[in-house]
């Protein structure tokens, strides 16, 4: 979903405290959607009581980087703040100190250390107001969270200033080579909390999360041969959901979570395949022309899928209707585009197209609007939605090897969250 957000004043209220909408103050500024990047918020170092400095660089670390994901803010460059020695409550520093730097918020942390416990307050504050918009305090058990820490503290402070949850909670599953071989794993959304799904020491790709979030469907080789498998988070527990001679591949599950969509090799040629996401049974064939169709993703409201296909020489981007079997051809320019995927307005799909290298692209499903997200950046591939449709992530080997990238839906902001290369096909829970 490519929309418009109101960054506007939120005051916290006791949990037990309705708020009532109308009463809430009019918009800070203006609309801004992610990716404008323009609006000039401070964020100083915390206010370090008995807390590790390292990780209290950790923690301001984490929410800079957060913020400066979203493409909403202008974080203010800390050489230039004039208050030095202030406090994080109001009426303990000077705002004039803020408004010289021309910041519209500003965010202050104070981080607390002890024995067993890391703890954070943060205040977000309308400077040309003179207005605290929000406080809250988070605390975690030790210093190991700090990164977790971080991310509630950022959190916070878009939800004060935009009235929507940030996605820094978010996990993803991707394809990692960091053993030599192609195995799934699981990582927070800035490449951290790395944890292996699969070590099968095979080829492992394709992973796609459940609706739930409690199952990985995932093609492997690991049998020598390309099939799905299922792997239950957090066990051990995995599942052959399609395992028969040719190449099974592509697993998407529908949105109500009772189907999978797969491509099926019959001979030389593949087609698109609906299973029974519980049993692996065949419920229906899908295509059945000639020309592979790969790549299927369902719409958000399970009555369409949308896949890879070189029927018309090629490849493009079509869409099947389930019910009706009509087909539409989407994309039009281009000889080879594919990996469709679904915003979550059902609007639009992202696709990855190929002129000199592989690009990201976005375009309405009727055709139109054609978006380029992605250019002269290396080979950028495997694109998502994320969930709240207004971010896109993908591989990218902008910087040498593949890594992973969040953009702003518009591609105007995008932000390398992996430190290390060798990450593909990310699956955004």
């Amino acid at each position: 979903m490519i929309q418009s957000l109101l960054l506007s004043m939120w005051m916290v209220l006791p949990v037990a405290q309705a708020q009532d909408p109308a009463a809430e103050p009019p918009p800070l500024v203006g609309v801004v959607t992610p990716g404008s990047a323009s609006f000039p918020i401070a964020l100083p170092m915390p206010v370090d009581l008995n807390a590790d400095d390292a990780v209290v660089q950790e923690v301001w670390d984490v929410v800079h980087k957060d913020l400066v994901t979203t493409g909403y803010f202008n974080l203010l460059p800390l050489v230039g703040y004039v208050e030095k020695d202030g406090g994080i409550e109001p009426g303990t520093f000077q705002m004039s100190d803020w408004t010289l730097l021309k910041a519209t918020a500003l965010a202050k942390i104070r981080v607390i250390g002890g024995a067993d416990f890391l703890q954070a307050d943060v205040f977000v504050y309308d400077v040309n107001g003179n207005a605290l918009l929000a406080k809250k305090g988070f605390k975690v058990r030790d210093n190991r969270e700090a990164r977790r820490l971080g991310h509630k503290i950022a959190d916070e402070i878009v939800y004060a200033l935009t009235h929507e949850h940030s996605f820094f909670a978010s996990q993803i599953a991707v394809v990692g080579t960091r053993t030599g071989n192609k195995e799934i794993y699981v990582m927070d959304i800035d490449g951290k909390g790395v944890q292996p799904i699969t070590a099968n020491h095979s080829i492992n790709l394709s992973p796609a999360w459940s609706p739930s979030g409690d199952r990985i469907a995932y093609t492997s080789y690991k049998q020598d041969n390309a099939d799905v498998y299922l792997k239950v988070v957090g066990s051990g527990s995995v599942t052959a959901l399609s395992a028969r001679p040719g190449v099974d591949s592509g697993a998407s599950f529908s949105p109500d979570g009772k189907r999978v969509a797969l491509s099926r090799s019959n001979g030389a040629d593949s087609d698109i395949y609906v299973l029974d996401a519980n049993t692996g049974l065949s419920e229906r064939r899908v295509t059945n022309v000639k020309g592979i169709d790969v790549e299927p993703c369902w719409s958000p409201d399970g009555t369409k899928l949308a896949f890879a296909s070189e029927r018309s020489g090629g490849s493009q981007v079509f869409i099947q209707d389930l019910a009706s079997g009509d087909v539409n051809r989407v994309t039009m320019k281009g000889y080879m585009n594919g990996s469709p995927a679904w915003s979550p307005d059902g609007q639009y799909l992202a696709f990855v197209g190929r002129d000199a290298h592989f690009d990201v692209f976005v375009v309405r499903t009727d055709g139109t609007g054609l978006l380029r997200i992605t250019q002269d950046a290396g080979d950028n591939e495997d694109p998502v939605w994320s969930p709240d449709g207004n971010y896109l992530m993908f591989s990218s080997t902008r910087n040498g090897k593949s890594q992973i990238v969040i953009s702003t839906a518009d591609g105007r902001v995008q932000t390398v969250v992996t430190d290390d290369g060798g990450w593909y096909q990310p699956a955004w829970k």
